[in-house]
């Protein structure tokens, strides 16, 4: 029927990696208010090396810091809500339950102790059989409240730490997925900075230095 993808099938990690590639999305992405400007950053990032050992399993989905500032790092935890074709005319979005494994993931991260965290939840709507400026509208809202309620109804399990950051990427026409025919974000609630420790510092040094070189 369409001739591209659905936005909704780029995994997580493919869309992480496309964002912080293209400099317009990366700032739309972590350009908000007390994010070091002009940063460095890591994705994928294995936890099972940091001070604490192994009992750390998982990614750092973006690690990021300003310029020799690795006492100040921030790292992100980031979570999909997607809604195909099918799972729009079911006015059911899928994967919602892994809302409350990114909130375990982004706790987790409070506990190796970087100096921020967040936890980012994009939701990823193909709407290319809808008109949104007419009778489909209530469809496309009805499907956008049931995310939002998840969202907003998971997120009193996180650390009073982590600060969300919620992301619509809308696809409406038949092109390319990454174009994004409409995004938005709204920061529910910001990052409470903390004291990182000096071992956590220096690995965190360490893993943009290896990679660096």
């Amino acid at each position: 029927m369409f001739e591209h993808e659905s936005i909704a099938s780029i995994p997580e990690g493919k869309l992480v990696e496309y964002l912080l590639a293209v400099p317009y999305w990366r700032q739309w992405m972590f350009g908000h208010f007390g994010i070091p400007e002009d940063p460095i950053y890591k994705d994928s990032v294995p936890l099972n090396t940091a001070p604490g050992g192994p009992q750390f399993k998982g990614d750092i989905d973006v690690m990021l810091c300003g310029q020799d500032r690795f006492e100040e790092t921030v790292a992100y935890q980031v979570k999909r809500v997607k809604v195909s074709l099918s799972q729009l005319r079911s006015k059911t979005p899928g994967k919602l339950q892994d809302i409350e494994e990114g909130i375990r993931q982004a706790n987790l991260l409070v506990e190796v102790g970087f100096w921020k965290v967040y936890l980012y939840i994009f939701a990823l709507i193909d709407a290319r059989e809808l008109n949104l400026f007419g009778k489909d509208r209530m469809i496309f809202n009805e499907i956008r409240t049931k995310i939002d309620l998840t969202v907003r109804n998971s997120i009193g399990d996180l650390n009073s730490r982590v600060g969300v950051f919620r992301i619509e990427l809308i696809q409406t026409t038949d092109s390319s997925p990454t174009t994004f025919d409409q995004a938005g974000g709204h920061l529910l609630r910001p990052a409470v900075p903390a004291r990182q420790s000096y071992e956590l510092t220096n690995w965190i040094g360490e893993v943009f230095q290896i990679r660096r070189d």
